[in-house]
Parts: C-alpha cells; sequence; structure tokens
C-alpha cells in the first residue's frame, strides 16, 4: 500500500504542467542559478590568482598549487576547469587579450585624425602602463615563440581594434592632407605599442641604467608626451624633403702608419 502510494505520488508529479517551476526546496532555478553564480566566482578567482602567477613565474616557473592556495580552492577544482596547466595558461593568456580588446573597444574616434591620433597614443600607452601583468605575460609568451597562442585557434585569430583604429585615423589623415602618404598603418601601429611596451618591460633595467625611477608620475607623463610627439611628427605632412644625411667622412690614416 505504501509502495503503491508513492507511486502514484511521482505520476502525479509527472503529470503536472510543465510550465509550472518547481520551488527552490526541490532544487529548482534558484538553486541552480546560485551554483553557477558560485562557479563563476571561483573561476574569476582562480584566473586572477593565475594571471598573477604566470605573469610573476612564467610558464615553466607556475605552480598549480600556489594558484589554487592563492583562489582558495583546491588543486582537483583547477584540473576540473581547466584540465591541466598549459590549458589554464591559454585561459590567462586569453583573459588578458579580452581585457585588452574590451578597452580598446571602449575608445572613441575623434572627427579630428591628429586628435584621434593623439588620443589613440594616449590611450594605449595608459593600459601598457596600468597593466603590468599584461606586459610581463606577453615577454614570456614571447621567450616561448608564442607557442601558445598559435596552439590556441581562438587567441591566433584574434584581431585587436587598434590596429584597424590606427588604419581608419591614417587613412582620415591622409585624405585631408594633414598626414604623409608615403607611411604605412603597420609601421605607425608598430610604433605605438613598441614605444610604450618597452618603457614598461624594461623599466628595470633603465632605471638602473639612468639612475631615475622610470615610473614616477612625472617620469612616466613625460613619456606619454614624447610617445606623442614621435608619432605625430612622424606622420606630419613635410612641405619640402628632409636633407639627406651626409655620410661619415672617413679618418685618414696617420702619415707613419701609412709607411708601414
Amino acid at each position: 500500500m505504501p509502495e503503491r502510494s508513492s507511486s502514484t505520488a511521482r505520476n502525479a508529479r509527472s503529470a503536472a504542467p510543465a510550465d509550472d517551476p518547481p520551488t527552490p526546496a526541490e532544487g529548482g532555478p534558484t538553486r541552480r542559478r546560485a551554483r553557477r553564480e558560485h562557479s563563476d566566482l571561483l573561476e574569476t578567482r582562480i584566473l586572477a590568482a593565475a594571471i598573477e602567477e604566470f605573469s610573476e613565474h612564467g610558464f615553466a616557473g607556475a605552480r598549480i598549487e600556489r594558484v589554487s592556495a592563492a583562489a582558495g580552492t583546491v588543486d582537483r577544482m583547477l584540473y576540473y576547469y581547466y584540465g591541466n596547466k598549459e590549458r589554464l595558461y591559454q585561459a590567462v593568456l586569453a583573459k588578458i587579450y579580452e581585457d585588452m580588446i574590451a578597452a580598446q573597444r571602449e575608445f572613441v574616434t575623434p572627427d579630428d585624425p591628429v586628435e584621434g591620433m593623439r588620443q589613440l597614443v594616449m590611450h594605449s600607452w595608459d593600459h601598457y602602463q596600468s597593466h603590468p601583468h599584461l606586459v610581463r605575460l606577453l615577454m614570456n609568451e614571447n621567450l616561448l615563440h608564442g607557442r601558445h597562442i598559435r596552439q590556441s585557434a581562438h587567441l591566433e585569430r584574434t584581431t585587436l581594434p587598434l590596429v584597424e583604429m590606427v588604419e581608419t585615423l591614417l587613412r582620415s589623415g591622409q585624405a585631408q592632407g594633414v598626414f604623409r602618404h608615403d607611411v604605412s598603418s603597420e609601421h605607425v601601429l608598430m610604433t605605438i605599442m613598441s614605444l610604450g611596451f618597452f618603457y614598461v618591460s624594461n623599466q628595470y633595467t633603465c632605471s638602473s641604467w639612468i639612475g631615475a625611477d622610470l615610473m614616477s608620475r612625472p617620469r612616466r607623463a613625460a613619456w606619454r608626451k614624447h610617445i606623442c610627439d614621435v608619432v605625430l611628427s612622424m606622420l606630419a605632412k613635410r612641405d619640402a624633403p628632409l636633407p639627406a644625411t651626409a655620410a661619415p667622412k672617413t679618418r685618414r690614416k696617420p702619415a707613419a702608419a701609412d709607411k708601414k
């Protein structure tokens, strides 16, 4: 009799209208949503800890146990979400790329190409100097010859909005007669990125050589202005060709040396 009653109850539940949501006590959407939010939060903590670990120790020196400890979880959960250390590293690269792309998409291109290029240079520099983890991770990946980026189909196909922005501003300036026509967008892009990236990536050695803190506020502001001046000077249309650089004169050997 109890078994029949239990079976009847199960049949009644299965016959209930499909659009009747289960109550939270039965493990309905509220509980599932809470589990999903907890999972998302854990993944966020893992990625944040992994970014710190890989940027500080590189791919070879990074340790899963340190990542899990910093994220407040256990190694098993890292393997559950990412499978292995290499996939976790690729997830870190994907995250920093996503953040960089999101920041570039926030840039609003002004109508004036000169002012637009100036603001784009400053925007790019500001992102480099405020995201040191990005610089260190990209340095490490270059030491690995870009191996993990090539292995990730998603990362390999990634196109930075900065590339299109530079091309658009350059074409606009050339059409308006304020930018030279013999400058390629590739050179403009590489100039912007290299002047910003090099400064941040080599701050410690260069600070030692120069004998000053390159990351002090005044020096960072001065370098920001310098990058703008370099790029805009390179692009400025010249009314007359620059004089050719004279070849260095060959020093004559002393007479005594000629006799020998």
